[in-house]
């Protein structure tokens, strides 16, 4: 029996698992997957500027006569935070009542509610509304 080829097949069992560890430590750490995007934050006005309807707290409609009231402070408050806290201008507190984009008591004042959001007339366009307690003057439509 010849020992040559014993020994060279035992040589080649033993060297492949070196050879091996050496193509696998060539390829490096794994790469760390990519951050995910930051989520945009929540804003309540997305669809209106009174989203809480406080409307329906009015007092044919609910027996306590201050729940329209604390209703609309409770809104207003939570606007203002959310608006702070996303970096965006405030709102106002209160909500004024202006005709609507293109009657014609809009046109004949210079004033019309456009997305529950007031505006003045310019020369060449529209200004949006600084309510005098702060932020942006927040509107409904007559």
């Amino acid at each position: 029996m010849e020992v040559r080829p014993l020994v060279l097949a035992w040589l080649l069992v033993a060297a492949l698992p070196a050879a091996a560890q050496q193509i696998r430590s060539a390829t490096g750490p794994a790469r760390k997957p990519l951050p995910a995007a930051p989520r945009p934050a929540h804003n309540s006005m997305a669809k209106s500027t009174t989203p809480f309807n406080c409307a329906q707290y009015a007092w044919p409609n609910h027996p306590h006569p201050a729940a329209k009231a604390y209703c609309d402070g409770v809104e207003a408050n939570t606007l203002q935070n959310e608006a702070r806290q996303a970096g965006r201008p405030g709102p106002s507190t209160e909500v004024s009542e202006l005709p609507a984009l293109g009657s014609a008591e809009a046109k004949r004042t210079g004033t019309a509610c456009i997305g529950g959001q007031a505006f003045r007339r310019l020369a060449n366009g529209w200004e949006q509304v600084a309510s005098p307690s702060g932020g942006w003057l927040r509107c409904r439509e007559r």
